[in-house]
């Protein structure tokens, strides 16, 4: 189940919501949400918006297509029944309950759109309401209001939280709101002096009748879990700002996406859209490009972190409320993180509120509830990330929830409990942080970790569980037009990378280079040429490279020099596509952590090249790595407070600055 779920509505007593709660119950099984108590109980369709009808949306079911009438004679014995996934009715039948086409005909001034988003309003109605609670309480630690842009990266994380729970309802529904508003501009024309009293007919330019923008019951223009809840943040340019993002949610799962979604079946006919959406790149990428619609603020308000609202606060909000508040909370203390200079300012203070927020989802959730688990697996995923740096840091217990909770994702996946996507985003991120564990503060005999063959086993199995969540099959599938090795091939990065990491298994290292080769690279090349975003191709090369250092180290060892040298140009050619961006040259003007963990990757790969003689490569290139190596030197005394010795990556500088000493 999703962590923010449309809900099937009962019958109200009031008149005028009657209709909008029937047109509810029968759009929801259509876009992928089963109405247990309705006629075809956990049985859903994932309809395509453009090609579903009126007449359909009227049943609750799919019409027969063309050529297929046959099928009817099937069902003449009875009233009606399901098949191949049709419900066709015997002669003269009709499904139960079948909306009169004078009721839908009410809504306009499209009918199909203004049925749809009326019956999308009431079934994400809880949603509205909780993702306005959430944001209620959403203010900075000292009782001030968080800076604007984070306020609008946990109202964004929200709305995204609502897409990846049902994205076929949402995908509808914003499609719908996109014809009615187009259909409810109108000009506003004065009138000259001439025609003042002149009778206008009423079709025409200037005839009196409702304002057109201003939408009514029967003819909306709103999607509210957007629109309505976009006005909690005072911004100055609302519609706009729920434009923008909804077009960003409407790009998930195309060619402009690095976001995988996929059909599957939950159950015997509960047929889903499963979404893969990592959130925090695609909201800092939003809240960049409505960045000018946003007032300037002051430096120091930028580093604001949230308060944690009191258990009495939240407790007494229904379930979907509790939940919103704590997704809220978790964007904002991601979205502080993802900006490398925010989170070391914040990293000594995150780290008690990160604790805080574990104990009130604790508090405020049920130990089984989805969210329980993603969250606490997410908050122990931060801490880890926040503390590993510096091996004087404790890791045993978050590293110990971690993994453990990170186990539950895979079980409440296979019970039904957690989704797909929101499990696999929350496994391949734990994988990563155990994975470098593994290799640094694990191997300290009084780190009070598992061993690292320990560490490495319990990958391995969880590896093979994200690959079966995401149901990928064991041959990778065809790249064919670019869609699919865009969607499957962005999300294999971790895996590879994790390949990349065992210097004694030849084995693992040409299947890291053969992925990345042939399946990633291509995938974020194709997505650093349709959104220009150079971050995640950048670290696919850099990671890329270090398979080949490692591949180039065993072909020296072998006494094989042909070898080594074709693998070191090749990982010169990854490293020196990546310093080449201007992504990059940014990046490296910075102390930073991701500056340091790219030059840690880069550095190895230009001196492969150079100690292998690879044709092209000369001093120049020990000069550079020695300015990489001092980037990487730098930050490790800035997170250690100058300890050196502490830094997780301390043995790797120093063979590093021996190897670039012994060049020069």
């Amino acid at each position: 189940m999703g962590l923010l779920p449309a809900e099937i509505p009962d019958i109200p007593e009031v008149r005028s919501e009657i209709v909008p709660a029937r047109l509810a119950r029968k759009v929801a099984p259509l876009f992928g949400i089963p109405w247990a108590e309705g006629p075809f109980g956990a049985r859903t369709w994932i309809c395509d918006y453009n090609k579903i009808t009126l007449s359909e949306i009227a049943r609750g079911a799919p019409l027969l297509g063309r050529g297929r009438a046959n099928q009817a004679r099937l069902a003449e014995t009875a009233t009606w029944a399901v098949i191949d996934r049709v419900a066709v009715t015997g002669a003269g039948q009709s499904l139960p309950n079948e909306i009169p086409n004078a009721t839908l005909n009410r809504f306009g001034p499209d009918t199909k759109a203004g049925v749809m988003l009326t019956a999308a309003n009431r079934l994400l109605a809880p949603v509205t309401v909780a993702v306005e609670s959430a944001l209620g309480l959403l203010s900075a630690a000292d009782g001030t209001a968080l800076p604007i842009r984070l306020r609008l990266a946990a109202w964004a994380a929200l709305l995204l939280e609502v897409f990846r729970t049902q994205p076929a309802l949402l995908a509808a529904a914003i499609h719908a709101r996109t014809i009615q508003r187009e259909l409810l501009v109108e000009w506003h024309l004065p009138r000259a002096g001439a025609i003042a009293d002149l009778p206008f007919a009423r079709c025409e330019v200037g005839a009196p009748h409702l304002a057109a923008g201003s939408g009514t019951a029967s003819r909306p223009r709103d999607l509210d879990v957007a629109d309505r809840t976009v006005r909690t943040l005072a911004v100055a340019a609302p519609e706009e700002v729920v434009d923008r993002l909804l077009r960003q949610l409407m790009a998930i799962g195309t060619r402009q996406s690095s976001s995988h979604l996929w059909l599957s079946e939950r159950a015997p006919g509960h047929l889903v859209v499963e979404a893969l959406v990592p959130p925090t790149e695609l909201v800092s990428r939003y809240i960049a490009r409505i960045d000018h619609l946003l007032d300037a603020e002051p430096a120091e308000r930028k580093v604001l972190l949230p308060r944690v609202p009191h258990v009495a606060e939240v407790s007494v909000l229904p379930l979907t409320g509790r939940r919103a508040v704590l997704i809220a909370l978790l964007a904002v203390l991601r979205q502080t993180q993802f900006d490398a200079e925010q989170r070391e300012r914040t990293r000594t203070a995150i780290v008690p509120l990160l604790a805080e927020v574990a104990a009130l989802a604790a508090q405020v959730l049920e130990p089984d509830d989805p969210l329980t688990v993603l969250g606490r697996c997410r908050v122990a995923d931060m801490l880890v990330h926040t503390l590993r740096h510096d091996r004087r840091q404790d890791l045993a217990e978050p590293v110990a929830v971690l993994m453990s909770e990170a186990e539950r994702c895979v079980n409440l996946v296979e019970a039904g409990i957690v989704d797909r996507g929101a499990a696999a985003e929350a496994i391949s991120s734990a994988n990563v942080e155990v994975n470098i564990l593994r290799r640094t503060n694990a191997t300290d005999p009084g780190a009070g970790l598992p061993p690292p063959e320990n560490l490495d086993a319990w990958l391995r199995r969880s590896w093979d569980a994200y690959r079966r969540i995401l149901e990928i099959a064991p041959e990778l599938p065809d790249a064919g037009d670019g869609i699919t090795c865009s969607a499957v091939g962005h999300h294999l990065h971790n895996y590879a990378s994790y390949l990349t990491t065992h210097p004694d298994s030849e084995d693992d290292l040409l299947a890291a280079t053969k992925l990345f080769e042939t399946v990633v690279i291509p995938a974020r090349e194709l997505y650093w040429e349709r959104t220009r975003s150079f971050l995640p191709l950048r670290q696919s090369l850099q990671i890329a490279s270090r398979a080949t250092a490692l591949l180039t180290r065993r072909a020296v060892d072998a006494k094989r020099p042909d070898e080594a040298r074709q693998w070191a140009a090749k990982g010169y050619a990854w490293i020196s596509r990546a310093l080449d961006d201007q992504e990059t040259a940014e990046l490296l003007t910075r102390s930073s952590e991701p500056a340091a963990h790219f030059c840690l990757l880069a550095v190895p790969a230009l001196l492969a090249a150079v100690e292998t003689e690879v044709v092209g490569v000369g001093p120049e290139d020990v000069v550079l790595a020695d300015r990489l190596l001092c980037v990487a030197e730098g930050w490790a005394r800035r997170v250690t407070d100058d300890d050196e010795r502490s830094y997780s990556h301390y043995d790797l500088l120093v063979d590093l600055r021996r190897r670039v000493n012994l060049l020069s």
